[in-house]
């Protein structure tokens, strides 16, 4: 049996799988979302580590134990946590990826072109507050007390993978993964090591900083504070898209994956070529073997997210499901155009102080217009980024592969197939991040010797082809005139 932890933005679950990678049982318990101002996004991260003892104590009396059990972890990534070296207690609420509290010092660092030529040199990434850097720098502005006790040392940074390792294994293991430190703005992804340049660029003095490990590691050993009956290895850690990539062994280049979840994060394997772009994100895919493997990557804040606001806030949806009928039963949006830049529009157009819109509203219009608008927002925010992809950087991108919980409207995946007039495999299993951590764990505990022996493990897919009588083209033409009336 193997043990596999997601903990997500909204929720954590773990999973439980037999020994030939079936999944037998998987529980889910969610958390707090914090928004203490306009733009400030938290979690609370005893909340979490809570939330995971109470989902292993509830799991435990189904493990069956073996030499083969072991723990793989994957994780909401960039979202971090200041918790106490000798307690391993949290000083501050976690501080998530969605938190816009690093916008002033973004914009301060971005006025000169040497710093932003910097970044992307080292990282390859855009300095952004999605990265937690800036969300760093502010919240030691605001904190003396932290700031000082980072730079003693009596405090640790990490990311979440790192926190829950340091929590799991009594406080002994100080580490993380190639693909969590990636995404700090503070490490080097081209040589693989953490950056004393981008350190003092950001001026954090920092005692410490996480051990950077493979994915495929050993990161120490666990017993869930003697829930289970003995310590089990932690194998297997690596950030949610990542995970996503390798589950769907993107090994080729060109090898696309899309992952609809609160977001959208699109990767496509570039090779082992570190190459930065200044209208692009460079993302490390995963290091292996002491290689590395590099994708280029699409942040679109809002995806599953815009369903939830049409929920949450407008109130014309009791739950995410009611969309898949409305999508069916409403064949076009009588033009309406929702943009969903609530927090700005990301790759490829980086206008992060943009606002939403919602376009063309005429007597005729009603709810389910703009729940349609809504989803077919996500389909084209998809598009413009991938034929950025291919039409500036001349890049191929093939064979795309898509995963996360909107897969299962099954009409909106064939309007985002005619949309891009492309095939697309949807893999008939959801929980690809999980997934792909439990395949580098079993790299990790040697149960699986090389990617051939990965082959065997390649989830079934269904294949979407576009329509030949394809009205998705006239849809996005309005979209992109929209785009250009109000934010160009």
């Amino acid at each position: 049996m193997y043990l596999s932890l997601d903990q997500s933005t909204s929720s954590t679950t773990i999973f439980l799988y037999n020994k030939k990678f079936k999944l037998l049982t998987k529980l889910s318990k969610s958390h707090k979302q914090i928004q203490k101002s306009r733009g400030y996004v938290e979690h609370d991260a005893n909340e979490i580590m809570k939330n995971i003892f109470f989902l292993v104590k509830k799991i435990s009396k189904k493990i069956k134990y073996n030499k083969d059990l072991f723990l793989s972890i994957t994780n909401q990534r960039e979202t971090f946590v200041i918790f106490d070296k000798k307690s391993g207690k949290p000083l501050h609420n976690a501080i998530v990826w969605q938190c816009r509290r690093g916008q002033k010092v973004c914009d301060k660092i971005n006025k000169s072109i040497k710093n932003k030529n910097l970044i992307k040199k080292k990282t390859g990434l855009t300095l952004d507050t999605y990265f937690p850097a800036s969300k760093l720098i502010e919240l030691l502005n605001s904190n003396k007390k932290i700031k000082e006790k980072l730079k003693n040392g009596s405090a640790l940074f990490g990311t979440i993978d790192t926190f829950l390792i340091y929590q799991l294994t009594n406080l002994k293991k100080y580490s993380t993964d190639f693909t969590n430190a990636s995404r700090t703005l503070f490490f080097d992804n081209g040589s693989l090591v953490w950056s004393k340049e981008l350190l003092k660029l950001f001026k954090l003095n920092l005692e410490s900083l996480p051990e950077v490990r493979e994915s495929s590691s050993i990161f120490g050993y666990t017993n869930f504070n003697g829930i289970l009956n003995k310590n089990i290895p932690i194998s297997g850690v690596i950030g949610d898209s990542q995970a996503s990539i390798f589950a769907n062994q993107c090994f080729n280049k060109g090898n696309t994956k899309i992952t609809l979840g609160t977001g959208a994060s699109i990767l496509t394997n570039i090779g082992q070529s570190f190459e930065h772009n200044n209208n692009i994100i460079t993302t490390l895919s995963y290091v292996y073997r002491n290689k590395p493997l590099y994708s280029y990557e699409c942040l679109i804040n809002y995806a599953g997210a815009t369903i939830s606001w049409l929920k949450n806030n407008l109130k014309i949806i009791s739950n995410e499901k009611e969309t898949n009928q409305v999508f069916v039963n409403t064949k076009n949006t009588e033009g309406l155009v929702f943009v969903p830049a609530f927090v700005g529009l990301s790759s490829p157009h980086w206008k992060p102080n943009s606002k939403a819109l919602i376009y063309g509203l005429t007597p005729s219009i009603n709810k389910n217009h703009i729940i349609r608008a809504a989803l077919e927002s996500i389909a084209f925010q998809i598009k413009d980024y991938l034929d950025d992809l291919e039409v500036n950087n001349k890049i191929k991108y093939n064979d795309i592969f898509i995963d996360g919980g909107i897969v299962s409207n099954t009409s909106f995946i064939q309007f985002l197939t005619n949309t891009l007039n492309k095939k697309i495999y949807v893999t008939n299993y959801q929980d690809m991040s999980s997934y792909g951590a439990l395949m580098m764990g079993l790299l990790g505990m040697k149960i699986k010797k090389n990617f051939k022996e990965m082959a065997a493990l390649k989830q079934k897919y269904l294949v979407y082809t576009p329509s030949k009588n394809n009205s998705a083209n006239k849809s996005y033409e309005k979209w992109k005139l929209v785009l250009k009336k109000f934010y160009f």
